[in-house]
């Protein structure tokens, strides 16, 4: 499936984040998937992910990130305060519990506009975690990932 890039107030968003978001003057919340994937996480540690916040009508208030529990996976989803200002760094954190692929359902509002009647955006992620340091081919001595 292709995603469109999310568009600044003249031009597409240049990014490196797996994600892009864009708030436009009617405060509807559009996340996108970028053409950047999410690498292999290691398990155990918490791992930032970070994204842009391109906010073309100025709108102020919060911008929140909501997700059902996954199983074998902990997300830190902060609120995001929206300046007004036209881009803003925003992000969350992951860490997992064991070794798995995920499939993880990310939904974006704008609460604090429009009384919190804000259209939301809702974005699917694929998170793979791994044991921590890639396993070695005894044999070569290079990481099988890399092979």
């Amino acid at each position: 499936m292709a995603h469109g890039e999310p568009a600044g107030c003249c031009a597409p968003v240049d990014t490196t984040a797996p994600i892009s978001v864009t708030i436009n003057p009617e405060a509807r919340v559009n996340a996108a998937r970028t053409g950047h994937r999410v690498a292999s996480l290691a398990m155990g540690d918490w791992h930032p992910i970070e994204f842009p916040i391109v906010n073309t009508g100025f709108v102020t208030g919060q911008l929140v990130i909501e997700a059902d529990p996954v199983p074998g996976i902990e997300l830190d989803l902060p609120v995001h305060e929206l300046t007004g200002e036209p881009l803003q760094e925003g992000g969350f954190r992951v860490r997992f519990d064991v070794p798995t692929i995920v499939d993880v359902t990310l939904t974006f509002r704008a609460v604090g506009a429009l009384g919190g009647l804000a259209i939301h955006s809702t974005l699917h992620l694929l998170l793979r975690s791994h044991m921590g340091r890639q396993p070695v081919n005894l044999l070569t001595g290079s990481g099988l990932a890399g092979e």
